[in-house]
């Protein structure tokens, strides 16, 4: 097993969005067209070391989950009143960058962009938690990562901890 890497803790401002808010295509377009025309990423971009896109879904043990969308910042960062927060801990969570040139998770179904990113983190030799929603963070987020106006990177992060890999099925 691959050694898995501490992150710090950060913050992430943006706004939550249930599956109510995905279209019938699994895609979360909607809200990501919602975020950008209340909210937007000016202001966030101001206060990050990197500006991004970023979207995180946030699982349950009840197979339920919410999806953010937003901006990782520093753990700290004093944030508009009009963006929701989450405290991201510090823990070991897998990552693997690659090139990117848009922001994918707008326009894949959720489902597909979520596999597409296990995928690639296993593939660079992480492990994958069973059950996710069973986990103290059950984490995904992919942040897309600027260079000026541009993507340029995308990040695939997995919050693992190595004694949590196993959960339990309740329907067995």
């Amino acid at each position: 097993m691959k050694q898995i890497p501490q992150q710090p803790a950060q913050l992430f401002a943006g706004h939550a969005y249930t599956t109510e808010s995905s279209d019938q295509l699994g895609t979360f377009r909607p809200a990501w067209t919602d975020f950008e025309q209340r909210l937007g990423f000016k202001s966030l971009d101001q206060l990050a070391k990197t500006p991004n896109r970023t979207a995180m879904v946030i699982f349950s043990p009840y197979d339920t989950f919410l999806y953010w969308i937003g901006s990782l910042l520093p753990a700290g960062t004093d944030v508009p009143k009009a963006y929701d927060c989450f405290q991201l801990p510090a823990a070991t969570a897998g990552q693997v960058k690659q090139p990117a040139s848009q922001v994918l998770a707008k326009e894949l179904p959720l489902a597909t962009s979520f596999n597409k990113g296990l995928q690639i983190i296993e593939q660079a030799g992480y492990p994958l938690p069973e059950r996710l929603g069973q986990t103290d963070h059950p984490y995904y987020l992919e942040s897309y990562l600027l260079d000026g106006a541009a993507v340029k990177t995308v990040a695939y992060r997995l919050y693992i901890d190595p004694d949590q890999l196993t959960g339990v099925d309740e329907y067995e």
